[in-house]
């Protein structure tokens, strides 16, 4: 193979980027999350004097980009890491977002040479200083590639996933809601169906979709304190309490209803007769469903599961539409392991190089394990 290009740069021109972005990730095998939809809105959101890395091969095609923002971090009091962060900011206030399946958008097949191209030119002359390369929100189906980069690999956080395979599904021959449960587990089964069979007595379930940018985002607005009264129950604060977090969402939202090239944002609400048991915002991509944020009607019976029934109304609903996954994403929630299979881990990787930061936070680390009781 030929030597690759790399080029290392101040995204400058956000209009000019994206014509290269959507050229190589209609060629691409990739999440929403490296969808223009995504990084389009990261970008114009939150983005501050970000770095872009522009990999070519020898016919000047572009086979790999990603963006990086730079950030210090202290831990431990003493270490001081300057980070570059993939497609983050390192703001908490900013990735609260939380992008997932993270990784630089590449050419099919190039993954492992774009990879080796880019670590070898941060590098180099010409690129920002840091310490460690941050992958927050990665995919464990990369790690064997990032060992491989000649960098010290470390796992920051993780988290499991979970899908529905819809694809497999429809093999089998499950048609709807109630073909999709009887596959499912005894309790979860039992509790799904019992509490259909209850809402049924306030009227027949039903499903809305929003099909414009105003019901859309009244559909976000009426989610919200559904979604907030289950996280202040528990003391703390929601993700739609949070300023930034619904400027980004609004703002992508606003991208995907008036570009005829952008898609992907969908909000879903079950009903009960006249009731609004749930809401889902989901993001759909290339055939995959992948569910992002929720708020579910509270209910004094426990015996009612709104969550437990809207998932399964919004997976019967993709199942008739001929998605092929139904994707949980990460989080190690007993819902999302009862409803689906396990996937890939959600992980934050860091890749850190032998600088003295680096080399002083392993010592600490020996030696506290060291220290450590048997």
């Amino acid at each position: 193979m030929s030597p690759l290009t790399v080029q290392i740069s101040p995204v400058a021109d956000v209009a000019t980027l994206r014509e290269t972005w959507r050229a190589l990730e209609q060629r691409a095998d990739r999440s929403f999350f490296l969808s223009w939809t995504w990084i389009g809105s990261w970008l114009e959101t939150f983005a501050k004097r970000p770095w872009l890395i522009d990999i070519r091969d020898a016919s000047g095609r572009v086979v790999g980009l990603g963006i990086f923002c730079e950030h210090r971090e202290t831990r431990a009091k003493v270490i001081r890491a300057r980070q570059l962060r993939l497609h983050e900011t390192g703001n908490p206030d900013h990735d609260v977002i939380t992008v997932e399946y993270n990784t630089l958008l590449t050419e099919p097949g190039m993954e492992q040479a774009v990879w080796f191209a880019a670590i070898s030119a941060l590098q180099g002359a010409g690129a920002p200083g840091w310490d460690e390369v941050i992958i927050g929100g990665g995919s464990s189906a990369s790690e064997a590639l990032f060992s491989q980069l000649g960098l010290t690999l470390r796992r920051r956080a993780e988290a499991g996933s979970a899908f529905v395979d819809l694809a497999a599904l429809r093999e089998a021959g499950v048609e709807d809601a109630e073909g999709y449960v009887a596959t499912l587990g005894k309790s979860t089964r039992g509790q799904i169906r019992r509490s259909m069979k209850l809402y049924r007595e306030r009227g027949p379930l039903s499903f809305d979709v929003a099909t414009s940018l105003d019901d859309a985002q009244r559909f976000l607005a009426e989610l919200a304190p559904l979604h907030e009264a289950k996280w202040n129950a528990a003391g703390k604060l929601g993700a739609t309490q949070k300023a930034d977090y619904m400027r980004f969402h609004r703002h992508m939202m606003q991208r995907a209803w008036s570009d005829e090239t952008d898609n992907g944002i969908e909000v879903l609400r079950a009903r009960a007769g006249d009731d609004a048991i749930g809401y889902v915002y989901n993001f759909v991509d290339r055939g995959t469903v992948y569910f992002y944020l929720s708020g579910f009607a509270f209910e004094e019976d426990n015996r009612l599961k709104p969550g437990l029934v809207t998932h399964t109304l919004a997976i019967e609903h993709h199942l008739k539409n001929g998605m092929l996954s139904y994707d949980f994403m990460g989080g190690d929630n007993r819902y999302k392991t009862s409803m689906g299979q396990p996937g890939p881990d959600i992980v934050s990787y860091a890749l850190q190089r032998r600088t003295m930061p680096m080399i002083l936070e392993g010592g600490l680390r020996g030696l506290k394990a060291r220290l450590r009781p048997d």
